[in-house]
């Protein structure tokens, strides 16, 4: 497993665990409780029922491990039906290891409203670097309502 995980990129000869390490991903929205979700590279997690028209950001906890990481990006492509709908990439920065998790919190994002734009929305995101490193990448779900 370990040479795979060299040869996939995720690992620097020598190191037992990858560079970047994405632990959580937490939707936060105001006047809610927040959704705190694990994140585990390739999975797909749980849909999330949103209002629409509601405000929300996104935090990200992740942890750098072994050496600097320079151009941490968080970047996310939204689907409604099969049609790509959005496409946004937010610069996190540059890293370098700590023993403490780190945390990103994107700016304020609005779920779209109208009876058209009610239903689910696929989101792929991925978290990666300068250097094309793609540290995880997972599918996660919205399903926009008229009410909570």
């Amino acid at each position: 497993m370990l040479c795979l995980l060299i040869l996939a990129g995720f690992l620097q000869p020598g190191y037992t665990t990858p560079n970047v390490e994405l632990q959580s991903m937490t939707i936060v929205v105001d006047g809610r409780a927040n959704v705190t979700m694990e994140v585990i590279s390739g999975q797909e997690l749980p849909t999330i029922r949103m209002k629409e028209g509601t405000a929300y950001r996104i935090s990200l906890r992740f942890k750098v491990s072994n050496e600097i990481v320079s151009g941490l990006r968080y970047h996310q492509v939204r689907s409604y039906k099969g049609i790509k709908a959005d496409k946004v990439t937010y610069m996190v920065g540059s890293y370098g290891p700590r023993e403490q998790s780190q945390e990103f919190i994107t700016p304020v994002d609005e779920i779209p409203k109208g009876m058209m734009y009610r239903g689910v929305y696929q989101i792929k995101s991925k978290f990666l670097d300068d250097d094309k490193n793609v540290w995880s990448h997972w599918t996660w779900y919205i399903n926009v309502s008229s009410d909570w």
